[in-house]
């Protein structure tokens, strides 16, 4: 113990991380994993996970490439392996394979294993039992666990089952798999902790026939060729990280060479490739794809050295551009230093550093900005057009399970927030300002609705976060049942920011409240609402006859400008150390000093 403390483990793990993105192979990533065993559970700078498998093939030969996979994405995790072929016993009831501390469970689902004789004649009701078995698993863990449950679909045959005459025979085998895969996504897209590992995806990019290891399925009971590992593992790491990590939120382009094809300001509008002819469809492809990470929720800017009247203008009069100018929430077109227009940029939109994507062709500009900005993942963008569908298909933090209505207001939410820095400008001094607003605050107390929203707001507020505890959906659930889960939207003049503080709270038998979590997004910085939370949540407590309420403050890298909120708020230190301090306030006495009129507040949910 005293040995694994002198080892900066963060460092390590990173070190590894890099080693073996440059580098890979199984035989590392699996010294890799025995080393990571010995490493403390919680390690800075990462987000932990305890990983469940529920198998019916051996997956043991597995675990160093997701390992590895889920360290690349920031992700620390540890596995416990069900029997083989047992799935409804650990559905049935807690267990230390998927139990309470579990956040998350694979569930593989090998056809050959899971069908077996079934697949050469195919009886009329396989797609409604297949179906109704993976829903009685699944539906079991979520009541069971508030663990994420990953299901794998079906994955294709190594080798074709009568593929000739199969092909043709709509109650075949490989069609009624696919059918099966169609059912599963009908059947969990409205479940917020089940997601799908689209195996029959991650098996056909890679290529069937070499996906497999047919030898090792027929002696050792595992599927797949060494070599495929690390697809699998990508695909899976990349459903955990999306969940815990969260996506960046800002794809930041170069024009020349990166939007279009050659050089604007030398080859003039009508000499660069855009369009539906190749290398311009290439470029076109790439818009596309951009545009479809717009309707996901993903702001998009530029930033380009060159004339900002000629790009402007050629964006939004070029018939083949795909993207206008209003798809771009900003831009610093200019000749200056990329990195210092991305922080430009960073500070207009409102957010942090580390939620950008850099894009460009030019490797002197990615090397400058991953140097002087390390908090930006930079990617270079192809020289070859040929390549930029692989690479956008390879882009990396752009990877959204569910995309819900905070997601798709976030574009809109930018554009508002100009209109608002206009009037922040104009305003005699801050107080008018606010006022100005009209800001419109709804407190819910126990929405239901609101679960992810609130989980999200847990694993991915970092600056606005008192304790930092990364709550899943399935915590949030748990804690509503256990505790007091609150929710704050808010909108003003301008815009509707959807849900953008969340608290929860504990009671504990004795007359005391404790505050478990308490954040406030970004987008919400500079109004002063996160006092209304907080007014809101005391006064419930008083109304279910607490005396005091606690609370605690976690100290990271990133939420400093927190360490004196308690304290502004009326609570007394009652200890502190290096990382910690305990609050405490006694109700009797206690006094919001929210100025009256700054905001239109409605509570809801409450006791009257």
């Amino acid at each position: 113990m005293t040995h694994a403390t002198r080892i900066d483990w963060g460092a390590r793990l990173r070190a590894t991380a890099r080693q073996l993105a440059e580098d890979p192979s199984y035989a590392e990533a699996h010294r890799a994993f025995l080393a990571g065993e010995d490493a403390p559970e919680a390690v800075e700078g990462f987000v932990t996970s305890r990983v469940a498998i529920l198998r019916n093939v051996t997956v043991e030969p597995w675990l160093p490439e997701l390992y590895v996979a889920l360290l690349q994405r920031g992700v620390k995790a540890t596995f416990a392996v069900g029997d083989y072929s047992v799935y409804e016993r650990y559905a049935a009831a807690p267990s230390e394979i998927a139990g309470p501390d579990t956040d998350h469970v694979l569930v593989y689902l090998d056809p050959g294993a899971l069908v077996g004789d079934a697949r050469h004649d195919p009886p009329d009701d396989l797609e409604d039992t297949l179906v109704e078995r993976i829903d009685g698993i699944v539906g079991g863990l979520l009541g069971r666990s508030a663990a994420t449950v990953v299901v794998s679909n079906l994955a294709p045959d190594a080798h074709g089952i009568h593929a000739l005459h199969a092909d043709q025979d709509p109650r075949g085998w490989q069609h009624r798999r696919r059918a099966v895969n169609a059912a599963m996504v009908e059947r969990f897209a409205g479940e917020p902790r089940v997601a799908i590992l689209d195996v029959d995806r991650v098996v056909g990019d890679y290529g069937g026939a070499r996906a497999f290891d047919t030898r090792m399925y027929l002696t050792a009971g595992t599927p797949f060729a060494v070599d495929f590992l690390p697809s699998l593992a990508r695909a899976f790491a990349d459903i955990v990280a999306a969940g815990l990590v969260g996506p960046r939120k800002c794809v930041v382009v170069d024009c020349d060479n990166t939007l279009w094809g050659g050089i604007l300001g030398e080859d003039g509008p009508e000499g660069v490739a855009i369009g539906r002819d190749y290398p311009g469809s290439a470029y076109r492809e790439f818009q596309l794809f951009l545009a479809g990470l717009r309707r996901r929720g993903f702001i998009l800017a530029i930033s380009s050295k060159t004339a900002e009247a000629d790009v402007l203008s050629f964006i939004s009069e070029s018939p083949e551009m795909v993207l206008r100018p209003n798809d771009f929430a900003a831009h610093r077109i200019n000749w200056r230093d990329k990195a210092a227009s991305l922080v430009e940029l960073a500070e207009e939109i409102n957010i942090g550093l580390d939620a950008m994507i850099f894009v460009d062709d030019s490797p002197f500009e990615c090397e400058r900005v991953r140097t002087a900005l390390p908090e930006v993942q930079v990617e270079r963008f192809p020289a070859n057009p040929v390549e930029i569908p692989a690479f956008q298909a390879a882009l990396e933090g752009v990877g959204r399970l569910r995309v819900g209505p905070d997601d798709l207001a976030r574009n809109e939410s930018i554009r508002a927030n100009a209109r608002r820095e206009r009037l922040k400008r104009e305003a005699p001094d801050p107080e008018s300002f606010l006022r100005s607003l009209d800001i419109a605050l709804v407190v819910d107390r126990q929405p239901r609705e609101a679960v992810q929203r609130v989980s999200q707001l847990a694993r991915r507020t970092n600056q606005f976060n008192l304790t930092t505890k990364r709550h899943g959906v399935g915590d949030v659930e748990r804690l509503m049942e256990s505790g007091v889960v609150y929710a704050m939207r808010m909108r003003d003049r301008f815009s509707d920011y959807g849900i953008v503080g969340a608290a929860i709270a504990l009671a504990d038998g004795g007359g005391a409240w404790e505050i478990d979590s308490f954040m406030l997004s970004c987008r919400a910085f500079g109004r002063g609402v996160e006092s209304v939370l907080l007014a809101a949540l005391i006064e419930d407590a008083r109304t279910a006859g607490a005396a005091t309420v606690r609370a605690r403050f976690v100290a990271t890298r990133k939420n400093g400008m927190t360490r004196d909120f308690f304290p502004e708020h009326g609570f007394a230190v009652t200890r502190e150390s290096e990382d910690e301090r305990w609050f405490e306030v006694e109700l009797r006495g206690w006094k919001s000093a929210i100025p009256d009129g700054r905001y239109d507040v409605r509570l809801k949910g409450f006791a009257e």
